[in-house]
């Protein structure tokens, strides 16, 4: 894994969830030492967050591994259209009707604007 591009995503990952640094390592359950890799301490200067790490802090700010390890704005996008499709093939019938009117909604507010 390449350290910088990890630890780019999870900056960017923060920014978009509003979500510090301290709130992060508080709330993603990662011990203070292993957070140190993000400062780039001397010491830690070589270390890299372990798929561990990584998944806690996905948890954290409700993003998949899939999510988290797409860099690339088009992967992104695919990866949020195939959860989106996993998740309302698993609804009943009902719930997919209530879907289909709010993002309705979400059309007609759109063609508005």
């Amino acid at each position: 894994m390449d350290k910088k591009k990890i630890v780019a995503r999870i900056d960017e990952l923060m920014r978009e969830k509003h979500i510090t640094s301290y709130e992060l390592r508080e709330n993603a359950e990662i011990s203070t030492t292993v957070y140190q890799w993000r400062k780039n301490a001397q010491r830690d200067k070589e270390r890299v967050p372990s798929l561990r790490s990584i998944e806690k802090i996905c948890d954290y700010l409700g993003v998949s591994l899939a999510y988290f390890f797409s860099f690339e704005h088009d992967d992104q996008t695919d990866v949020q259209n195939s959860e989106l499709y996993r998740a309302i093939v698993s609804l009943t019938d009902g719930q997919k009707n209530a879907v289909c009117e709010i993002i309705e909604q979400f059309n007609k507010a759109n063609e508005r604007e």
